[in-house]
């Protein structure tokens, strides 16, 4: 099974977890404890793979990609989401919102499952709102988390860009967030807030100018310019 084959059988998996928690959490709060066992993974990889997270295990993202690509319009997206200003912005009143729950539950567990699942809801809206419009992953480009991992990890894991790099765009069209590799070129390797290790820039490089430390590459199917099928790695 190559790694296309991983992350999606990964996704499809994650997936169903969203409406669960969302829906299911509405008459039995306790499922909103899948969400915090979530982020204690997110804070366990994040050390190691930065926001290897965001693109292979979390389950809203997984969502957006596997779901929500199906009816999303796919519009570029736009500037404002890359913003720091808008990212720090999102940041504060999404965790000034659940510190003030989570203060409101007096430590009560099934008030604490009920916190997550509300903002879990929050933050799914709001990324279906975006994501029918836009690029399905949007939010991923200013989600909360998104912006922690890269706070918490911002030299781990980072994809590396050669020298031989032309900037051809490929890689941008390509990444579920839009980030451009190529305009890392001079830094040798791409800002790890906005990456998330997904590997789809690095087989869609016509010139294998990507790739992750220690010589690690996904085995996605490379895209070949000048041939419509691609070809497995």
């Amino acid at each position: 099974m190559t790694d296309t084959q991983r992350r999606k059988t990964i996704q499809l998996f994650m997936a169903p977890l969203v409406p669960l928690v969302i829906i299911g959490g509405f008459f039995w709060p306790y499922l909103g404890y899948i969400a915090i066992a979530l982020m204690l993974i997110m804070f366990v990889t994040a050390p190691f793979r930065g926001r290897y997270y965001c693109g292979w295990i979390c389950a809203m993202g997984a969502f957006h990609e596997q779901i929500l690509a199906r009816v999303s319009l796919h519009k570029k997206m736009l500037p404002v989401f890359r913003r720091p200003w808008f990212r720090w912005t999102i940041f504060v009143l999404m965790m000034s919102l659940l510190a003030a729950r989570l203060a409101l539950t007096g430590g009560d567990s099934a008030a604490i499952g009920a916190t997550f699942v509300m903002m879990w809801t929050i933050s799914t809206g709001l990324a279906v709102a975006v994501g029918l419009i836009w690029k399905p992953r949007s939010w991923c480009a200013f989600c909360p988390m998104a912006l922690f991992q890269g706070l918490l990890s911002p030299k781990t894991y980072r994809v590396q860009v050669g020298e031989g790099c032309r900037q051809c765009g490929m890689c941008s069209k390509a990444c579920p967030i839009e980030t451009d590799p190529g305009a890392f070129k001079t830094a040798g390797h791409v800002k790890s807030s906005d990456c998330m290790r997904c590997g789809k820039c690095i087989a869609t490089c016509p010139r294998r100018q990507l790739s992750l430390p220690a010589g690690s590459r996904p085995h996605l199917p490379v895209i070949d310019p000048s041939d419509n099928h691609p070809q497995t790695s």
